[in-house]
C-alpha cells in the first residue's frame, strides 16, 4: 500500500488561512455587538453606559484569550507535525 505524501508547508498555510477567518470573524461578532450595545444604549436612554462598557470589555477579553489559545494551539500543533516529518526522514 503505499502512501501518499503530506505537504506540510500547504496543509500550515491552510490553517492558517482558517485561523485568519476565523479571527476575521470573531471582531465581525465583536463590532456587530458593540453596535447593537450602544444603538440600545441610544433608543433607551435608561440604559447604563458603564453596564455596557463592561459587557463590552469582557467580550473584548474572551475575543483575546481565544486568539491567544488558538494561535498557540497551532504552535503546538505545528510543532507535532514538525517532530513527525523529522521521524520519518
Amino acid at each position: 500500500m503505499k502512501r501518499k505524501r503530506i505537504d506540510w508547508e500547504n496543509e500550515i498555510q491552510k490553517t492558517e488561512e482558517i485561523r485568519m477567518r476565523g479571527f476575521r470573524t470573531s471582531i465581525l461578532g465583536f463590532i456587530v455587538a458593540v453596535m447593537f450595545l450602544f444603538g440600545a444604549s441610544r433608543i433607551n436612554q435608561d440604559a447604563s453606559v458603564i453596564s455596557n462598557a463592561i459587557m463590552i470589555g469582557c467580550l473584548f477579553a474572551a475575543v483575546v484569550v481565544l486568539v491567544l489559545t488558538l494561535r498557540r494551539r497551532a504552535a503546538m500543533l505545528r510543532r507535532m507535525k514538525e517532530e513527525e516529518h523529522e521521524e520519518r526522514k
